[in-house]
């Protein structure tokens, strides 16, 4: 629960911080928001791994454990939608947009 708690309060700052850089139109800020990200989903790869060994050690509690992972889920993509609105605010600034190299 302490992950999940510290991950709930990183995208929130990250939410939170993505409307104050549009706003401002604060490149650094969103800069600032795309380099949270690592953190976040680092948070839930180690969310991840503590429930696959709770579901491991027993089943009594794997409804519990899908539910956090899902809550976890969630919050990995709520800090995914924080970052995408950084980056569209350094493309509304610059005009350049990060592309995703396949």
């Amino acid at each position: 629960m302490e992950l999940i708690e510290a991950m709930a309060h990183e995208t929130t700052e990250m939410v939170t911080l993505s409307v104050d850089s549009f706003v401002k139109r604060d490149i650094k800020l969103a800069e600032q928001i795309i380099s949270r990200d690592d953190i976040v989903d680092d948070y839930f790869s180690q969310i991840k791994n503590h429930i696959i060994h709770m579901i491991a050690k027993t089943h009594d509690d794997a409804d519990l454990a899908l539910d956090l992972l899902m809550i976890a889920k969630y919050f990995e993509r709520i800090g995914d939608h924080a970052t995408n609105i950084a980056e569209w605010v350094i493309y509304s600034v610059t005009g350049t947009h990060k592309t995703i190299s396949t």
